[in-house]
């Protein structure tokens, strides 16, 4: 009789194991629409045989394991190159913003046509020294010309502050996250240690670290415990319920840019990939004060001459840097370094109406600063148009001066990657330049993405919850139960015939 109540444990095991497979599938259907949400699978294991005279005889089924189906190798993967997926999406937006700010500068003129209606008007002087009018025409193309310079200085400015702000409040996710991670962590560890499952927590574990590696590129691992270790360029962030604060800093109160540091050690966050490094390189990871190097200002060696044409002879645009406003700023400095100090050698040399000399066209706006975009203006003592000095010293009103200026903006001047050009050339250069970055910066995160896509479809394909399967685990699951309820049906008639025939009832 001993066997035969065995063979209800048997049974009853079996009731327990589809119930509870039953259950998982069910959630699963529930879940089918979940952000995050990997399926679940109840995975059997046979019992322990048990040894009955000469044979093994059999104890039933258990749960081993509710296991999610999830890839590490493919969670790795897919966090790797969503990171860099991030980093060209956040340069190609930055870039169009950029772009936008020139096509609005074109609708309204634009710069290339700034600076040909200044020369133009420089040659229309030339012809006429006399004439008032074409005195006041050149002083309204110039002021036209600088306004525009100015102009792309305060929008690029507004750029940079947007991304900067962008910046700061990515640390603050970035820690958020961070925390949710570390709490987490304690949740399941919890969680299993009582004999439970935390398949739940470790989606939503995992949810918040795919957000984290659109960010910063993160490695992730676990420890003995089951708890997650977080790692961004080798630096831990997470490690079980420990967590390494980022935070920004400023190294100077004029003006300066975020910089991000680990708090605890005061290090500077180092990035490979992600949309954090695409904000900074795209804002410039530089100092950002005013008038700084890092930020594209330019180093004058002097206002004569001599001083002029040998800067222009060091001033090499190349475009290298991946720090992209700062170094559009560098090639567009260049331009208004060069060009300002140039027209005003010339143009000091010379003589105006009355006979004024040594007075410069164009002048900064903060003479701390050097010739920049936002730090030039015509000179206000111009406003009489008889000091503009376009002839030559003695020269009766001959005109060399405004010929001269002329003849500048078609000499080959300027250089663009070591090739000499004038400042037309130049300019387009610039704006080509731009373009070229836009483009590839684009066309990698267009390539980036289809990679991404067929990971995430790799992905989906073994986790994503599929209605087809789930409902046919649900009828075999089901047929499983009622088998073991009819074997258990069964032994209980043998034993109630048994029970009868021994005589055994009512005594």
């Amino acid at each position: 009789m001993s066997s035969t109540f065995f063979g209800i444990s048997v049974a009853t095991s079996g009731l327990y194991v589809s119930q509870r497979a039953l259950d998982t599938t069910g959630h699963n259907i529930s879940n089918m629409a979940t952000v995050g949400y990997v399926r679940q699978r109840v995975d059997q294991m046979d019992k322990v045989y048990l040894k009955s005279g000469q044979y093994q005889v059999g104890t039933g089924s258990g749960i081993e394991t509710v296991c999610q189906l999830r890839s590490v190798f493919l969670d790795n993967m897919y966090r790797k190159e969503q990171s860099n997926l991030s980093y060209w999406q956040t340069k190609s937006s930055t870039l169009e913003d950029i772009e936008a700010v020139m096509n609005d500068l074109s609708d309204n003129g634009g710069l290339e046509t700034a600076l040909d209606e200044f020369f133009n008007a420089w040659e229309e002087v030339s012809k006429d020294v006399s004439s008032t009018a074409t005195r006041s025409s050149l002083l309204g193309y110039a002021d036209s010309l600088v306004e525009t310079l100015n102009q792309l200085d305060n929008q690029l400015d507004q750029i940079q502050e947007n991304l900067d702000t962008q910046i700061e409040s990515m640390v603050e996710d970035i820690n958020t996250i961070a925390k949710q991670v570390s709490e987490l962590n304690v949740k399941i560890v919890k969680s299993e240690s009582n004999g439970d499952n935390a398949n739940d927590y470790r989606d939503e574990l995992n949810t918040l670290l795919d957000t984290l590696s659109e960010y910063v590129n993160i490695s992730v691992s676990t420890d003995s415990n089951g708890m997650y270790r977080v790692s961004i360029g080798g630096a831990s962030l997470v490690n079980g319920t420990d967590i390494n604060e980022l935070t920004c800093i400023t190294n100077s109160s004029n003006g300066a840019f975020n910089t991000v540091i680990w708090a605890e050690s005061g290090t500077e966050l180092k990035l490979k990939d992600g949309m954090l490094l695409g904000l900074i390189e795209a804002r410039g990871d530089v100092n950002g004060d005013t008038g700084s190097t890092g930020n594209g200002s330019i180093v004058e060696s002097g206002t004569d001459e001599a001083a002029v044409d040998a800067d222009a002879g060091s001033y090499d645009f190349t475009g290298k840097s991946k720090n992209l406003i700062p170094e559009l700023r560098t090639g567009l400095n260049m331009l208004v370094s060069l060009l300002a100090r140039k027209i005003n050698a010339i143009h000091s040399s010379g003589e105006g109406l009355a006979g004024s000399t040594g007075i410069n066209f164009l002048v900064k706006i903060d003479d701390k600063l050097p010739f920049e975009i936002g730090n030039i203006q015509v000179n206000p003592d111009l406003d009489d148009t008889d000091l503009i000095a376009a002839s030559s010293i003695g020269g009766a009103n001959d005109g060399l001066i405004a010929a001269e200026i002329v003849d500048f903006s078609e000499t080959d001047y300027f250089q663009y990657d070591g090739l000499a050009m004038n400042i037309r050339e130049y300019y387009s250069k610039l704006v080509g330049w731009i373009g070229t970055q836009g483009e590839e910066a684009e066309n990698s995160a267009s390539s980036q993405a289809v990679l991404v896509q067929q990971i995430e479809t790799n992905k989906e394909s073994l986790s994503s919850v599929s209605m087809d399967e789930e409902l046919a685990n649900l009828l075999k699951y089901q047929h499983a139960y009622n088998a073991s309820a009819r074997i258990m049906s069964i032994i209980d008639g043998m034993l109630e015939k048994l029970i009868e025939e021994t005589g055994l009832v009512g005594r």
